[in-house]
């Protein structure tokens, strides 16, 4: 084999573009190179913005798939979108501006999303701040998962975001996100497995312990992935590698499809298991419908 068949359920961007402030052309450019690479669905993941700036994002995003239905044309499937933004621990922000944060309750994402609640796909929340909103997610088929947190307890969260990135870590005495998400066999997490957000390690012990059906590879990638020079991100300098100028990680500077072939050169994983967690994983997660899993399917 010498494609997978890939969906990404975390990307920021690739090529130059940046989801958060992409136009039309410049996602449906996108969405042709990422197709030529395997990727056949994404959910286009938004950071922390202006409400207004999100929701105009969500309004194209839900445009776009409607138009995909109908088309013959040969990109990838928008599935919904990824709130990683607004709901997040002012204590791990990782990257982004905590000033666009607010907490986690049903008015505030209201708000946000306004009539686009049917193309979100993903809301990240840190579960100690939580007001409300991961029950109420949970009650209408959004998908809650826990990250940016400082939090010891997932809640009745389903999922975690980028797990071990922006949450505590393990400990031998204490429990935490990261451990929770490890043993209990109803939690899903995302794995970003470029080799520099976890190590070949902590991978192996991820692949080991974690039940493979639970587990959803994703890239995080960011608008510098085959873009030369830096980028601005979260209105910060990012350079070519994904750092800012104090060495935080924003993100991948690579695509879902190096990410998977770069595991099975390292003998980390098989085709087959790559498959299962960066593809039927996926489906079986975000819980798609037969008219999404076809589109999903049109063009394999």
């Amino acid at each position: 084999m010498d494609k997978f068949f890939l969906i990404d359920n975390h990307t920021h961007g690739a090529y130059g573009i940046n989801f958060n402030y992409a136009q039309y052309n410049d996602i449906k450019y996108l969405l042709s190179e990422l197709f030529k690479r395997g990727i056949m669905g994404i959910c286009p993941t938004l950071v922390g913005e202006d409400d207004e700036k999100i929701y105009n994002q969500l309004k194209l995003f839900k445009r776009i798939k409607e138009e995909q239905f109908n088309s013959p044309q040969k990109e990838t499937f928008i599935i919904g979108a990824h709130l990683e933004g607004s709901f997040l621990s002012p204590k791990r922000p990782g990257i982004q501006d905590v000033t666009t944060f607010k907490k986690p309750n049903i008015e505030n994402f209201k708000n946000l999303v306004k009539d686009c609640a049917a193309i979100v796909k993903i809301v990240t929340i840190a579960p100690e701040e939580d007001e409300g909103l991961i029950n109420y997610l949970n009650s209408v088929d959004i998908i809650a998962q826990a990250g940016h947190t400082t939090g010891d307890n997932i809640k009745n969260c389903i999922g975690t975001t980028h797990h071990f990135n922006t949450m505590p870590s393990i400990h031998h005495r204490n429990s935490s996100i990261a451990l929770q998400g490890l043993l209990r066999d109803d939690i899903y997490i995302e794995v970003i497995a470029d080799l520099i957000h976890l190590s070949s390690d902590i991978l192996k012990l991820i692949f080991k312990v974690k039940p493979k059906e639970k587990i959803i590879l994703i890239s995080d990638s960011l608008p510098c992935a085959h873009s030369n020079g830096d980028i601005i991100f979260c209105s910060k300098k990012i350079n070519s590698l994904g750092l800012d100028d104090n060495n935080t990680l924003a993100g991948s500077n690579k695509t879902l499809d190096e990410i998977c072939f770069n595991l099975v050169k390292n003998n980390i994983l098989t085709f087959d298991e790559i498959e299962q967690m960066a593809f039927y994983n996926v489906i079986k997660y975000l819980k798609l419908n037969n008219d999404e899993i076809t589109r999903l399917n049109y063009f394999k």
